[in-house]
């Protein structure tokens, strides 16, 4: 993963520096997303411009390590990622928000890949 750096806001990741061009192939994102077309629209419209490409803010990306393994979680931003999936993009801008497993189990409930965290 390439890593930069940005000042753009977000919950989770408001104090995380470092942006991360992650491989959309090994986020998971376990809640369906209800998207406005229009706001995916115009996402699209700013990637396809390479000056505006880093315009958007990068996606919160939960990173879990649990018994030798990597897992990336993301629950917010949607528009951004449905945007990306569209352009065929292999990889989007994140911050990466260690989380322990135990904490993702809160979030996944009986779904959570972690059972004895």
């Amino acid at each position: 993963m390439a890593k930069n750096t940005v000042d753009n806001f977000s919950i989770h990741g408001n104090s995380v520096a470092e942006v991360y061009d992650i491989p959309m192939s090994v986020i998971n994102r376990p809640i369906p997303s209800i998207l406005d077309r229009s706001k995916v629209e115009e996402m699209k419209n700013v990637l396809q411009q390479e000056e505006h490409q880093e315009d958007l803010t990068p996606i919160d990306v939960h990173h879990v390590q649990y018994k030798g393994e990597d897992y990336y979680f993301a629950f917010g931003g949607c528009h951004r990622w449905a945007a990306h999936k569209e352009l065929g993009r292999e990889t989007i801008r994140g911050k990466l928000i260690h989380t322990p497993p135990a904490m993702m189990k809160t979030y996944l409930g009986a779904s959570s890949p972690f059972k004895d965290a």
